[in-house]
């Protein structure tokens, strides 16, 4: 198989996108177990709210990782920044 040389230009857009999914991956964490504490407490009011942030932090950082690699930044895929508040809700909302 060839191998593709990538521009070191490219290879700082591939580090900058995986530093920003790691940002805001570490926030995300933290929610889903507030998210557990506050369902918890009979706190569901609470919880939704912070499940809407999850999935505003979440589209918002695919946002930027199109951004950086020049794509528009509004597309369909952005939509897959929600997937972690849905699983959250998924899993705190069951039990």
């Amino acid at each position: 198989m060839p191998r593709r040389e990538l521009s070191i230009e490219q290879v700082q857009r591939w580090v900058i996108s995986f530093l920003i999914l790691a940002v805001s991956s570490f926030p995300l964490g933290a929610m889903t177990a507030a998210i557990a504490m506050l369902v918890d407490d009979d706190r569901r009011s609470d919880a939704i709210l912070l499940l809407v942030v999850m999935a505003v932090i979440g589209v918002l950082a695919l946002g930027a990782i199109r951004l950086v690699h020049r794509r528009p930044p509004l597309s369909p895929w952005i939509a897959f920044g929600s997937l972690p508040a849905i699983a959250a809700a998924a899993w705190v909302f069951s039990s």
